[in-house]
């Protein structure tokens, strides 16, 4: 039986993100860098301290090269091909844009989260280390939050230079600024602190974590990013169904 045409095109998305030996080194690494989660939380009393801190960008391993991989494939393969034109070629395929649009977020976005969260969750449960889901939603809400941005971006300039540049820059600022503002914003007591939890939660659950007090608006950043990111996955899907190549 012939697979389907839109199954074909989806295979032939995925085929040019995940050409051997990608999978086969990014899998691996995912799972076996989790250690971190062990060596963190090996802290005697400060657990959850250190629980947190194997969950925050940079520090681990597994998320870094999650966002790494979702990064090269929105910038150097999908938006290279708008920067060239070449996504015409896709475009001319008997499938609706919207279903070319779902297909490569899937590849591009989606199928790294998901190859985070199943080594994750395997790590979890064979190290039998209590970490909180809470920890992993925050990740999966910032995770998409800051992707979509990047995708937007990618889709309003036709440039790889000038989408790598901006997206660095607007990311760097909202989690690095964005975290400094949360700490002074804790210390001052500020009433503008829960602008924050939206850009960089983890200085937040460190708080938390260290003085053993609950932020009570930390939910609500979480929830506004949620909210704002898809809003910007909407957008971006408007953009795609309207580019012009």
């Amino acid at each position: 039986m012939m697979p389907s045409r839109s199954f074909q095109i989806f295979r032939l998305i995925f085929k040019e993100r995940y050409r051997q030996p990608t999978l086969e080194l990014v899998i691996p690494t995912m799972l076996v860098s989790n250690v971190f989660i062990s060596a963190f939380y090996a802290r005697g009393v400060f657990n959850y301290y250190g629980l947190v801190l194997a969950f925050v960008p940079l520090i681990s391993v597994s998320e870094t090269l999650t966002f790494a991989l979702a990064l090269r494939n929105i910038i150097f393969v999908t938006g290279d091909h708008i920067y060239r034109g070449s996504i015409i070629s896709f475009m001319m395929m008997a499938i609706k844009r919207i279903s070319l649009f779902f297909f490569t977020y899937f590849c591009d976005v989606i199928l790294p989260y998901l190859f985070w969260l199943f080594t994750t969750e395997l790590y979890i449960f064979l190290s039998n280390i209590p970490v909180p889901q809470y920890l992993v939603l925050i990740y999966t809400v910032g995770y998409f939050f800051t992707e979509n941005i990047v995708l937007l971006i990618a889709l309003s300039f036709r440039s790889g230079g000038i989408v790598t540049l901006l997206s660095g820059t607007i990311i760097g600022i909202l989690f690095i600024f964005g975290g400094i503002a949360g700490y002074y914003g804790i210390i001052m007591n500020s009433s503008l602190t829960p602008i924050a939890t939206i850009s960089n939660p983890y200085v937040f659950l460190i708080y938390e974590a260290v003085s053993e007090k609950r932020v009570p608006y930390l939910n609500v950043g979480i929830y506004t990013e949620a909210v704002i990111s898809l809003i910007l996955f909407a957008i971006s899907a408007l953009k795609f169904k309207r580019i012009e190549v």
